[in-house]
């Protein structure tokens, strides 16, 4: 590609994202939540005062949140970034040229916060989008089949997002995955956030079926252990126990039990078989994984 058709590419996304910001942003539940009580509740006024005042510790992570797109942000511009070369740099210096000012949309009475797209912040936002890192052909084409005309962008966003080496292993399983099991249901789009997060961990030297069943046990013992300490929790208080040296941990058992239930599905749809749900450890740490109530939650989990 050459470097003029680079340079058009650049500008015809950086217009648009111009175009995006532009509108103004709505401020997330998410953000709200970290600015509300990392600041008690301030006002706008007073945030663009952290905003503006370099000496201040919670300034950079503030400007970081707030600088960041979300998903609905991706989806959106998913569809005109897909198939195209694009540079990072080149995208981040057309935002701020000319200046662009950001306005930042309370849900009540705060209403706006107005703050202008620095180079860094420009940066910092573009390397959040991943608009330089394409979708193998391969894995785009299963996307095509497996999602309806509104949930292609948002499934090639997910994985755009995953820290996922494109290796020839790991386009054929995601390309089977999506051939097999589609996403068009509520737990198809959760086995996909499973799998993308097991294959980002990158430590699958015995292959990706047994990466799949190392996460399922290690679930499976969450899981244990969570109705161990249910357990004790019957018998004892925290303090007590916290004072015999006991390590407590929360556990979601029903997300615990939907991701099991998602390896199953993954591993169903793509290698024909379902893993175990062990045995794995020994001694002090040993964990009965054929006990009636963990093979009933495993075989219920979806």
């Amino acid at each position: 590609m050459s470097d003029d058709h680079v340079a058009d590419d650049c500008a015809d996304v950086a217009s648009r994202i111009r175009d995006m910001l532009a509108r103004g942003v709505s401020l997330p539940p998410e953000v709200l939540r970290f600015i509300d009580s990392t600041f008690f509740n301030p006002t706008a006024a007073e945030l663009a005062a952290v905003a503006g005042d370099e000496s201040a510790s919670e300034r950079d992570p503030l400007l970081e949140l707030l600088f960041a797109p979300d998903e609905a942000f991706q989806v959106e511009l998913e569809e005109m970034i897909a198939g195209r070369g694009l540079d990072e740099e080149r995208v981040a210096g057309l935002l701020c040229r000319p200046p662009l000012k950001v306005l930042f949309r309370f849900p009540d009475a705060r209403k706006t916060l107005g703050l202008e797209m620095t180079p860094p912040l420009a940066r910092h936002f573009v390397s959040q989008l991943r608009i330089a890192r394409p979708i193998p052909a391969d894995l785009s084409q299963a996307i095509e089949s497996a999602a309806d005309a509104g949930d292609r962008q948002r499934a090639r966003v997910l994985i755009r997002n995953a820290r996922v080496q494109f290796t020839p292993e790991t386009i054929a399983f995601l390309s089977a995955f999506l051939t097999q099991v589609g996403i068009r249901d509520g737990q198809a789009w959760e086995c996909l956030r499973v799998a993308l997060d097991v294959l980002s961990d990158g430590q699958n030297p015995a292959g990706l079926f047994q990466a799949l069943a190392d996460r399922k046990r290690w679930l499976v013992k969450a899981l244990t252990r969570g109705r161990k300490q249910e357990a004790l929790l019957g018998q004892a208080n925290i303090e007590t126990l916290m004072s015999q040296g006991a390590r407590l941990t929360v556990i979601d058992e029903a997300d615990t039990c939907r991701r099991i239930g998602c390896i199953d599905r993954i591993c169903a749809a793509v290698f024909g078989r379902v893993p175990p749900p062990g045995p794995l450890w020994t001694g002090d740490d040993a964990v009965e994984l054929t006990s009636e109530t963990v093979v009933d939650a495993w075989r219920h989990s979806d």
